[in-house]
């Protein structure tokens, strides 16, 4: 009996499971998970290996490929960059480790590939209300356990770790050595096994959180989850993401921060003076260190056309990072890759504003920290930037290319 591929597409059911499937494990549980070799295999990565395997069949039984022809233009535009990448590779060797090696393949040659050719005409035919009121939950329970997490760990000393599930299983045991202490204070890290990650990946589904939710107690939770990462990058996001949606309404964009400052100060007092490594809440904002980004700064050695360093790992500033290891001209593509999104967007109408919000604050804590090549960064940056072109009306026809 031949298995009827189109019955997935087609039916709206097998479509919502397919997507909550992928946002248990990528956004629920993004670290679930073991290493081979040192290289870490996550369910959620395992997941979109078989939703692409899954789409392929589902085109070849059709027989036709339809797409976007902006998520097409978008895709194109990634491709220059990794070809570089690897003509540099070729020539200049690689100082860098393998796990780090087949991170930067899956994310900038795969991960394309899959949300803006693949999953797009797929997520399309996914209501936009179920998407969002998803969103909305997986953002308020991530930030509410985080919560629970770090309030759990500053009054044991323990992290919960349930291997395969919450944490990698080959991770189990080094949670506390992953960036996530201030001092004698340990970072929100919830199902993320990091500070900045989670903050990072929840600030580009905050827009959608931030519009769609009708709960103010939903919204302080997830907003207090944030600043307890005490990651200034998140901060830094949260702020430019107030100043992006209330640019033109001074007194409520005041009044915002005028609350947040306040948390701000509350937890100076009963924290951070007591147990931070900078004696202060001033002096933590007002690093001169940044955090131990100025060593990466002072590393710039002049300008150059094609780099001045063998590439290894794109550090937490992502654009010098780039920049120093790949000059010039890898930072040129590498902004034509991730920028065309908003390019397109900006200049074409029908266009999804919320995740377009979503793309530009990536881009912008990427100044500071993009956590780039770390699990599930990328997927969340994908999904978004596919989503802009993905209007909730669902009426506009796609192109065939």
């Amino acid at each position: 009996m031949r298995f009827n591929f189109k019955l997935i597409l087609n039916n709206e059911k097998i479509r919502e499971y397919l997507f909550f499937i992928g946002l248990l494990f990528l956004v629920y549980l993004p670290k679930g998970g073991f290493k081979i070799a040192g290289i870490p295999f996550t369910w959620g990565y395992l997941y979109l290996g078989f939703l692409f395997l899954l789409l392929i069949l589902i085109l070849l039984d059709k027989r036709t490929f339809l797409v976007k022809s902006k998520h097409f233009i978008c895709y194109l535009a990634t491709l220059p960059f990794v070809l570089y990448f690897s003509l540099n590779l070729i020539f200049r060797g690689y100082s860098g480790s393998l796990g780090n090696l087949v991170a930067f393949y899956v994310s900038f040659a795969f991960l394309p590939l899959l949300f803006y050719l693949f999953l797009s005409p797929f997520l399309k035919k996914i209501k936009s209300f179920y998407i969002e009121e998803k969103i909305v939950q997986a953002v308020f329970l991530v930030s509410l356990y985080g919560i629970l997490l770090f309030v759990f760990k500053q009054v044991t000393g323990h992290y919960i770790e349930i291997p395969y599930v919450t944490v990698n299983a080959g991770d189990l045991g080094t949670l506390e050595g992953k960036y996530n202490m201030r001092g004698s204070l340990y970072k929100l890290i919830s199902t993320y096994n990091n500070g900045n990650i989670f903050g990072v990946c929840i600030l580009m589904m905050f827009p959608i959180f931030h519009q769609k939710n009708t709960s103010k107690i939903k919204l302080i939770i997830v907003i207090l989850a944030l600043i307890l990462t005490l990651s200034r990058t998140v901060w830094l996001g949260l702020l430019f993401y107030f100043v992006l949606i209330y640019k033109d309404s001074i007194f409520r964009l005041i009044k915002i921060y005028a609350l947040l400052g306040l948390i701000l100060v509350v937890i100076g007092t009963f924290f951070m003076n007591r147990y931070f490594q900078y004696g202060s809440l001033s002096g933590f904002i007002l690093d001169s260190k940044l955090g131990g980004r100025i060593e990466q700064i002072r590393q710039l050695s002049g300008l150059s056309f094609f780099g001045s360093q063998t590439f290894k790992f794109i550090e937490e500033i992502v654009y010098l990072s780039i920049f120093k290891q790949l000059g010039f001209v890898g930072i040129i593509l590498f902004c034509l890759s991730f920028f065309m999104p908003v390019y397109i967007a900006i200049s074409t109408r029908n266009n999804n504003y919320l995740y377009l919000v979503s793309c530009m604050i990536y881009l912008f804590v990427c100044c500071s920290d993009g956590c780039m090549l770390y699990i599930p960064t990328l997927v969340f940056f994908y999904f978004v930037s596919s989503m802009i072109f993905i209007s909730k009306n669902r009426t506009e026809k796609q192109n065939i290319t």
